[in-house]
Formats: structure tokens, C-alpha cells, sequence
């Protein structure tokens, strides 16, 4: 192996190790391709755009993680659009002293020399000064065109934007010769398929050192691009990407050309990436310390919440249970003495109702704040025997509704069991005393495992719920109407969408068909 490449490998090791995260622009650059010049770029509009150039700022762009939009143009466009500043990056811009005045220029990509190139069987041109007095043919704005003007042949020259166009000009007999880049030229022939017209053994003046170009001054761009170009060529994409386009056309000793202009930038981009992270290292040694306090913190807030619920739930339910415990007594005693006043009844009344809707607050508040927790193990959970349980507490308020509920082979929900039968208790609960007057209550359960999860659906009859209020009744102490029902506290919905929540679930409503709700939650299979 040898240094160059022994160094670019150790590079890419520590490339490795050190790559930082980094983010590209929202606003995506503009980058302009020029038409129909192989290898380097390919394709007549923005959709069809290829070639070697295209492909490589792709892989460079993902590298930088640079969003971009590409366009394609004539040369002589593409280059006017960049100075108009209506073009970020030119991905295959040849260095030049006068495109320096306007562009900043990366490494280079690819080196390639330049060529004559001629009908078979000419005999008049055997050096350069030979074309004093020929029509010569260049691509407009090329770097070949500059080179034509500043050897004082602009007379002679004829401009073309591509160099299919160039070619077939030469083809026609017209022209004598056509100035280009000879790896260009080379494919351009063997596309067009021209056997008539080959490249002059002898040496031009001028050598393309193709770059990516920003404009003069966009520095941080230009570090960027750059960057991606390292990467590129470390990880072995560019590698790839150059036996692709250019392996049978062009020499591998241009190879060691552009090693000596990357090998550098990488160095230096390692050593900066490096630094950035190990700043960021020690950046998130400290968040993560910071994030793992404040975790404990919470759950130790938590935990005391829970206890601080626990035991407030007990100090208030035991005064609560006292006093409905004391009025059902009084109201039984007072019943049927003659010269009892009404009101006194109706206080007792209004005593008790009181009383049984602050026990169910305080019970509710306290399934609220427990609700994602599991209560006990986390198992496989029957929801059939869940779904008995829960209509064996309701069967009283089922008989005085004649209500009918259906259900069938429903599949298990991996949960604890107290939290199942609290969904299904409070679900059940709304359907059975939200029921519509001039039907008969009709409940319908189903469920169907899917992809590791459990699909409910419960359907009911009743008085539906509007749809502009379907997300409200998730809210804590969300009533959409007062029922005789004390037990009734407005924390239903929210404690089951809390504990389905917490199992990586969700819950909607939806309109039954024929009037009534529809509810959908899912749980773990």
C-alpha cells in the first residue's frame, strides 16, 4: 500500500470516530449542471440530470448534509445564472485567474487535459500554432473558449452549447477542428457514434482542473463542500464513482493529482472534527448528567405525588363515606313521619347526592394520578373474563335499562388487570347511562390482534357525542351534559386515555351509524 493511500486509510478511521452531527440547511442551494457534457454531466433538463459531477455532489451534499435542488443549462447559461446570483454551487466549474474574480473553487474532483481534435486524416495541423488559421470550435464560456481568446484566435472561433452540437458540426466538413477536454470528447464520440474524427497526438496549452464553485466569498459553504469531498474520497464513494464514469477513458496516473490536493483537506478537516467532538463529547456528558438528575428528580416528584394521593385519598374518603353513611340513616329514619317538613327531606336529599359525588371525585382523581402505573404484574390479561367482571358489576343498572351487550372471542391485552378492567369499566359505564330514551341500550365489543398490538372497538346506541366535542371529553372534569348520576365526575375519559397512553396506545371517538359512539383504543398484544 502506498503512503498516500496508507494515510487516507488511517484518516478514515479516524474519520470513524470522530464524525460530528451536523445539520443542512432548511432552504435548499441551487445547483447548476451544464447539458450533455460526458462523463462529467449528462441530460438536456433539471429531471434527466447524470453524470459523473451529479452523482458525486449527491454523495458530497449527503455527506455535508447540504439540501439541494439541481438545475440544468447550457454551459454559457449556467455560467451567467451563477454570476447573476441565481446559482449557489457550480458542481463542474474548470479553475481559471479570471473565474477566481467571481467564484471560490474546492479541491479539485477531476483533472483532464485538453485535446484537438480533428477529421481522420488531416495533415495540416502537427502543433498548436497550426490553428492560426483554422475555424475552431468550442463550447461557449468554456474553459477551452478562454484559452482560444486569450491565444488571439477569437476570429475563428465557432460557439456551440454542447459537445454533441460540436461534434456534428465537425462531422459536416465545415470546421476544421474542435477544442475540448479529450476525456469529454472521447465519450462524446462514442455516443454519437463518429468514427470519422479522432484526437491529435500533441500537446495543448491547457490543462482543467474541474471543481465545485461557490461564489466569491461563501466561505462557509466552500468548507462544507469541501468536507463532503473528503468524506467522500476517505469512505471510497469517489473511488467507486471514478472507475464508474472515467475507468476505461482516462489514465489512473491523474489519480495521485488529485490524492495531493485532498490529502490535506482531509488532515485538516480531521483534526477540526476532532475538536468539534470532543466538544460535543463533553457537551453531552453534561446533558446527559443533567437529564439523569432531573429523571430521578422526577420520579422521586412522582412517587411522592402518588404517596401524597394515597394517603389524602384515604383521610378524605373515610370523613366522605361517614357522612353518606350518616344521611342514608337519617333518610330512612325521617321516611313517612307525617309532620316532617319537605325541605328538610329535600336537604337530606341534596346532603347525600353531595356527598356520593365528592367520594367519586376523590376516587377518580386518585385513578387519574395512578393511571400510568401499573397497579400489579403485567401479564396476558383475558379481556373476555375482564368484560364479565365489569357487566357483573353493572347488572342492576343492565336489568332497569334492558340493555343488551354483545361480545365474542375477544383477544387478550398484555397489561395488569386492574387497569383493563378500568377501561372497560369506565367505557361501559358512559355507554350504559348516556343511553338514547327512544332506544333500547345496544353495546356491541370486539377486538382484533394486529402487528403485536390489540384493537378494541366499543359501539353503543345512546345519545352519540357531537363531533366538535369529541377531543374536549378527554379533559379532566369534562361533563357535555349533568345526569342524575352522582358517581358522574368528568375524569372517566381521561383516566382511560392516561393508562392507554402509557402503554403505547391511543384512543378516538367516532360516530356510530344510526346515532350513538364509537370508541377505539389499542393496547399491547
Amino acid at each position: 500500500m502506498s503512503n498516500i493511500a496508507l494515510r487516507f486509510a488511517t484518516y478514515g478511521l479516524l474519520l470513524l470516530v470522530f464524525s460530528p452531527l451536523s445539520h443542512g440547511d432548511d432552504k435548499p442551494l441551487i445547483v447548476c449542471s451544464e447539458q450533455n457534457y460526458p462523463p462529467f454531466a449528462l441530460g438536456l433538463t433539471d429531471a434527466t440530470a447524470d453524470g459523473f459531477t451529479v452523482e458525486l455532489w449527491r454523495k458530497v451534499a449527503e455527506e455535508a448534509h447540504l439540501n439541494s435542488t439541481i438545475r440544468v443549462l447550457p454551459f454559457h447559461g449556467v455560467l451567467q445564472e451563477f454570476k447573476n446570483g441565481n446559482c449557489d454551487v457550480l458542481i463542474n466549474l474548470a479553475q481559471s485567474d479570471e473565474r477566481r474574480q467571481f467564484a471560490d473553487f474546492t479541491v479539485p474532483h477531476v483533472i483532464v487535459n485538453g485535446a484537438i481534435f480533428v477529421h481522420k486524416g488531416e495533415n495540416t495541423i502537427h502543433t498548436e500554432a497550426d490553428l492560426n488559421a483554422k475555424s475552431i470550435i468550442v463550447l461557449n464560456a468554456d474553459l477551452a473558449h478562454d484559452y482560444a481568446l486569450s491565444k488571439g484566435w477569437g476570429k475563428q472561433l465557432v460557439l456551440v452549447n454542447t459537445a454533441e452540437e460540436g461534434f456534428q458540426l465537425l462531422a459536416s466538413n465545415q470546421y476544421d477542428a474542435l477544442l475540448l477536454s479529450k476525456l469529454t470528447g472521447k465519450q462524446t464520440l462514442e455516443k454519437l457514434g463518429l468514427s470519422n474524427i479522432e484526437a491529435l497526438p500533441i500537446k495543448v496549452g491547457f490543462a482543467q482542473k474541474f471543481s465545485f464553485a461557490v461564489r466569491k466569498g461563501n466561505a462557509e459553504l466552500l468548507a462544507k463542500i469541501n468536507e463532503g469531498l473528503a468524506l467522500t474520497k476517505v469512505s471510497g464513494v469517489y473511488d467507486k464513482l471514478y472507475e464508474k464514469w472515467f475507468g476505461i477513458y482516462e489514465e489512473k496516473a491523474l489519480l495521485p493529482q488529485l490524492l495531493y490536493y485532498l490529502e490535506p483537506i482531509v488532515g485538516f478537516f480531521l483534526i477540526v472534527m476532532g475538536f468539534s467532538f470532543y466538544r460535543r463529547s463533553v457537551e453531552r456528558k453534561h446533558t446527559l448528567r443533567k437529564l439523569k438528575e432531573n429523571q430521578a428528580a422526577l420520579e422521586a416528584a412522582h412517587a411522592d405525588l402518588l404517596q401524597f394521593t394515597h394517603v389524602a385519598s384515604h383521610h378524605l374518603q373515610e370523613p366522605t363515606r361517614r357522612l353518606v353513611t350518616f344521611v342514608q340513616y337519617l333518610h330512612a329514619q325521617l321516611t313517612g313521619v307525617p309532620i316532617l317538613n319537605e325541605d328538610i327531606m329535600r336537604s337530606l336529599d341534596f346532603i347525600e347526592q353531595s356527598a356520593l359525588r365528592q367520594r367519586a371525585l376523590v376516587r377518580d382523581i386518585q385513578l387519574y394520578l395512578a393511571a400510568i402505573t401499573p397497579l400489579t404484574m403485567v401479564k396476558s390479561v383475558s379481556a373476555m373474563k375482564m368484560i364479565d367482571k365489569v357487566l357483573k358489576h353493572h347488572g342492576q343498572l343492565i336489568r332497569e335499562t334492558n340493555a343488551r351487550v354483545a361480545y365474542t372471542n375477544l383477544p387478550p391485552a398484555h397489561i395488569d388487570p386492574p387497569r383493563l378492567y378500568d377501561i372497560f369499566n369506565i367505557l361501559l359505564d358512559n355507554a350504559l347511562h348516556y343511553w338514547h330514551p327512544d332506544r333500547i341500550p345496544y353495546i356491541q365489543i370486539s377486538g382484533e390482534a394486529r402487528a403485536g398490538r390489540v384493537y378494541y372497538r366499543i359501539v353503543d346506541n345512546g345519545i352519540g357525542i357531537p363531533a366538535d366535542c369529541r377531543e374536549r371529553v378527554f379533559l379532566v372534569f369534562e361533563r357535555l351534559q349533568v345526569n342524575s348520576n352522582p358517581e358522574s365526575t368528568g375524569i372517566g375519559l381521561a383516566i382511560v386515555q392516561r393508562i392507554v397512553n402509557s402503554c403505547g396506545g391511543s384512543v378516538s371517538l367516532d360516530e356510530t351509524p344510526n346515532g350513538g359512539t364509537t370508541v377505539l383504543f389499542d393496547l399491547p398484544a
